[in-house]
Parts: structure tokens; C-alpha cells; sequence
């Protein structure tokens, strides 16, 4: 008796463990170190639906630690979602066997050289307990990558703000070159002038979404972000 009601519990489990992966990931636990420290990195993994039904599907974000000055944000799909999203509002729907590559998690570390820790799930839309995760640790900056490698370097923040009406990007700044980069990581082509208050760029063909602006000035390199809304 003692048998069967074991391999009962057993076969129990085993559907149970066969129904919650549905799926598999190309991608571990795993880490991404960059020297410097206001260069924007990501972690991309691939999802496949190993089952033999259609599955919708959504992504969630978990901060376990985040370094100072440090920015996450993950893309799945076509959308990208801001700092304060934890999980995907939408769902993309995986055929059996398919495999999607939309996902990346995003770190930007604003100058911070620290490190951080994400965990990313998939997870089945409409079964919570079927899902997938892996943790990244993201480090940035010559001593977090190469232990001994050197003093950190010190990157302010900068304030930096959109006008919704004129459409604009200003920054707190007098001059010198700024770089435009979006959540993908993209660089943007915006001019920048000075108008006797601060340094101003033509914002109107901009999607909405969050922008990092780096640059050097007399005082040394910057970084700021900025929200455009429409």
C-alpha cells in the first residue's frame, strides 16, 4: 500500500514538475561587467514553448539589490517598460516550439561602479506557478570588474528636464558635446545649443520614454535622464 500510494505521489510530482516548464530559457544565471561606468548594458534571453499548447506569456522583474545612481528596465516584445514596472502589461502569445528573442534587461548605471542584482521570470499568463527565471549581476566600473583595478571614478548627475508644450530637452549644463540615448541603448541624433540658461534640444521627433544624456564639460563627464511624455 505503502508502494503505491508512494508511486501515486511520485507521478503527482511529476506532472506537477512537467507542468510548471512549459518552457526553457537559452540563458542562466549569469553576470555582465563593464568598465565603464556610464555605459549602458543589457541581458537577453530567449523563451521557447516546449509544450504542445499555445501559451501567453509575461515577463517579471525582481530588483534583489540595486547599486547607487543605478537605472533597470527590461524590454519584452515591442515595448519597453520604465524603472517602475515590475511586470510586462502585456503578453505575447508563443506557439508550441516557438522560440521568442524580444527580451532584455537593462542596467544604466548613471556613473555608479557598483553592482547590481535582477532576477527576470517568465511566467505562463494564465498560470502563475508555471515559470522560468534566471539572476544577472550586473557590475560596472574598473574596481567592480577587476578587483584592484583602480580608484573609482566619480560621475555626477546633472539635472535635465522635458517641456511637454515647446517639446524640449534642457539641461543643467553651459556647454560642451551631449550624447542622446534611448532604452534600447540607441543613440539618438539631437542638437544641442545653448540658450543663456542651459543647453536645449528640439525634443518633437522623440518617442515617449526615458533618454540618458551623457556628456564632458570643463568640470569633466556627466549624466543625466530625462522622461519625455506625448
Amino acid at each position: 500500500m505503502f508502494k503505491v500510494l508512494l508511486g501515486l505521489f511520485l507521478s503527482f510530482f511529476i506532472l506537477q514538475q512537467s507542468y510548471a516548464q512549459s518552457f526553457t530559457l537559452t540563458r542562466g544565471d549569469t553576470m555582465v561587467a563593464e568598465a565603464d561606468p556610464y555605459q549602458l548594458r543589457d541581458s537577453e534571453s530567449k523563451v521557447k514553448n516546449v509544450s504542445s499548447s499555445n501559451l501567453r506569456m509575461l515577463v517579471t522583474r525582481e530588483i534583489l539589490s540595486l547599486g547607487t545612481n543605478h537605472i533597470n528596465y527590461f524590454c519584452w516584445g515591442i515595448n519597453c517598460y520604465g524603472p517602475g514596472t515590475d511586470e510586462s502589461p502585456d503578453t505575447i502569445v508563443l506557439a508550441p516550439q516557438e522560440e521568442n528573442n524580444t527580451f532584455k534587461g537593462y542596467v544604466d548605471p548613471s556613473g555608479g561602479e557598483t553592482e547590481s542584482r535582477i532576477r527576470y521570470c517568465f511566467i505562463n499568463a494564465d498560470n502563475a506557478s508555471d515559470k522560468i527565471c534566471y539572476d544577472v549581476k550586473y557590475l560596472f566600473g574598473v574596481a567592480s570588474v577587476t578587483p584592484g583595478g583602480g580608484a573609482p571614478k566619480n560621475v555626477p548627475s546633472v539635472p535635465a528636464s522635458y517641456d511637454v508644450y515647446s517639446q524640449t530637452i534642457r539641461v543643467n549644463v553651459t556647454g560642451g558635446k551631449i550624447e542622446t540615448m534611448n532604452m534600447l541603448g540607441q543613440n539618438v541624433d539631437l542638437t544641442y545649443r545653448y540658450d543663456g540658461s542651459g543647453m536645449v534640444a528640439d525634443a518633437s521627433s522623440l518617442k515617449a520614454g526615458y533618454y540618458f544624456l551623457f556628456g564632458v564639460n570643463e568640470r569633466g563627464p556627466w549624466s543625466a535622464r530625462v522622461v519625455v511624455s506625448k
